[in-house]
């Protein structure tokens, strides 16, 4: 890394990241861009490839004391963040939203709210918790108000999504919520979930679904809960242990759009073993956490911006024949440096990852 580079990134943050202070832009353009080269959460790691800040030594102290100051703007800055993400994709295509948490072992357990895209889902908001203090209300509630902070930075006549396994999508409180603000919902579902079917019978979810089958129905959902007005789709697909029993508001949606449940958690294994190392960081403190899931978050975003731009540009192909990455490539991503002087205007060391063959021709540009 350059000075150049750090000064490209950190007017990018500056120029979306505008709740916080110059100092703070500072340090995170600075610790993300470390986090990139270093591939690895540990903060000795991150200083080590941050040599234009000073040693080693004084670069890991400046990131412990930005990890340990006094409370970010969370809230304001994780709607900033969803703002920059949001107006970046295309406007005509639908926002699939998927609500999920994750754990670090037994110290630290996080919700986020991610961005379906190209295969990966990108955070924009999130809250972080010991395991032994869940938030007052529990999931449903800590799950509508993630969902509140970004609400009114979506683009106004966006087709929403929302998308959340059982644990949270069991919800008739929070499936309401949500279509209460115009937005659609794709949940699973428990198999004990009882239904009222469009001639009347009253049944089990998980009795009308047998392996290699499809099922749809208009009906209700969630006796406990007070009846709720859906759509059912069950889908066992050939091969699975269960079928995925799944209760939506929307009109046309299909079974195969719960597909990207699998690309949240993709990211969250990029975030941990796949990527950044978030378990090996040992910053179990949970306000800590909210800076350090900030950093990640950045740093995911400019790498998935690269690795489009480089499959939408072709550059791709060009990297495949000179490193001979074909192998790793096909495998779905990878992380590779190269040195590309001019390749973005920047004349410096260009970090390319997690690029997405199926994405080729398709532009998104978030930083």
């Amino acid at each position: 890394m350059s000075h150049n580079l750090l000064y490209h990134w950190m007017q990018t943050i500056a120029r979306h990241l505008r709740a916080l202070s110059l100092p703070k832009q500072r340090n995170l353009a600075a610790f993300s861009i470390g986090l990139v080269r270093a591939q690895n959460c540990r903060l000795s790691a991150i200083a080590e490839n941050l040599p234009e800040l000073g040693t080693p030594d004084t670069v890991l102290r400046r990131l412990q004391r930005f990890l340990s100051q006094g409370p970010l703007p969370d809230a304001r800055v994780q709607q900033q963040l969803a703002q920059w993400v949001l107006n970046a994709l295309p406007a005509d295509q639908r926002l699939v939203l998927r609500v999920d948490e994750t754990a670090l072992h037994d110290r630290l357990r996080v919700m986020a709210v991610c961005v379906a895209y190209h295969g990966r889902a990108l955070p924009i908001a999130w809250e972080c918790y010991p395991p032994d203090a869940y938030p007052e209300g529990g999931q449903v509630v800590l799950a509508m108000r993630l969902l509140d902070r970004i609400a009114s930075v979506v683009p106004p006549g966006r087709e929403v999504l929302v998308e959340a396994d059982r644990g949270i999508g069991c919800s008739p409180a929070l499936l309401r919520a949500i279509a209460r603000r115009g937005w659609y919902y794709l949940m699973r579902v428990q198999r004990t979930v009882r239904l009222i079917l469009e001639d009347g019978r009253e049944v089990e979810f998980g009795t009308q679904v047998c392996p290699g089958e499809l099922f749809e129905s208009v009906g209700w959902a969630f006796k406990k809960g007070g009846w709720l007005r859906c759509r059912a789709l069950g889908w066992w697909r050939e091969g699975c242990e269960e079928a995925w029993l799944l209760v939506t508001n929307h009109l046309s949606v299909e079974v195969s759009a719960y597909r990207v449940r699998m690309w949240e958690e993709l990211a969250f294994r990029d975030f941990k073993s796949g990527g950044w190392d978030w378990q090996r960081s040992r910053v179990w403190s949970a306000s800590h956490a909210m800076r350090l899931w900030l950093v990640m978050a950045l740093a995911y975003l400019w790498m998935i911006s690269v690795g489009s731009w480089a499959v939408a540009e072709g550059v791709v192909s060009v990297l495949v024949d000179i490193f001979g990455l074909v192998g790793f490539l096909l495998e779905g991503n990878v992380v590779w440096e190269v040195r590309a002087p001019g390749v973005l205007g920047w004349g410096e060391t260009v970090v390319m990852g997690f690029v997405w063959l199926w994405s080729r021709g398709r532009r998104c540009f978030f930083v």
